[in-house]
């Protein structure tokens, strides 16, 4: 019943075209030109969600650099950068239906880029993966990328993998993740970062 009630709540919160002039200036104090006009491109929704993340991590205490701006642009892989589509609202349904009911139909229908309104299964299932590769374009520091990374599931293994076509993108991620002794700092950055996602 819990997660029924949360469902309905994100359905509401999609709903609203409005992106609140609070949430516009708090991404402009943080981000870069570019990196600013990139979050724009998001849907309404996920430019709120990034500044609900934001602003968790902060009440939390936190000022790590590359956690903040990760925590704004974490999403930024749910729009394409030539304007080819983003994720909306029938996506997200979708997804948490197909996913339930038909998972091999979730799996074939998101695995590859798509035409069209199908384009946007994939931006929602790779966004972390494209996101972190269009961060590293955005000259976002390679920590922040790699935070952008795996700030779902995934691994650097796995994201690395995912960009054999972007070597830069994929040096950069691979330089945020630093030598050993940083690994833990990066563990706790990256815990902050999927603690504040699922809050917000």
């Amino acid at each position: 019943m819990v997660r029924a009630s949360y469902r309905l709540g994100q359905l509401g919160l999609a709903l609203s075209p409005l992106v609140p002039a609070r949430d516009r200036a708090l991404a402009a104090a943080l981000l870069t030109p570019p990196q600013l006009a990139a979050f724009g491109l998001l849907a309404p929704t996920d430019q709120r969600h990034a500044a609900r993340v934001l602003r968790a991590l902060l009440t939390r205490g936190e000022r790590d650099a590359d956690l903040l701006v990760a925590a704004l642009l974490h999403d930024l892989g749910k729009a394409d950068p030539q304007g080819l589509g983003r994720v909306r609202l029938p996506h997200r349904v979708s997804k948490v239906l197909a996913r339930r009911l038909a998972p091999g139909f979730w799996d074939w229908i998101s695995v590859r880029p798509g035409r069209g309104p199908l384009h946007g299964y994939y931006l929602l299932r790779q966004h972390p993966t494209l996101g972190a590769a269009w961060a590293a374009r955005l000259g976002v520091a390679p920590r922040a990328c790699a935070l952008i990374a795996v700030h779902q599931d995934g691994d650097i293994r796995g994201s690395l993998t995912s960009l054999e076509g972007d070597v830069s993108a994929s040096q950069s991620i691979a330089a945020g993740v630093g030598p050993r002794r940083d690994a833990g700092e990066f563990a706790r950055v990256l815990a902050a970062l999927r603690w504040a996602d699922d809050r917000a």
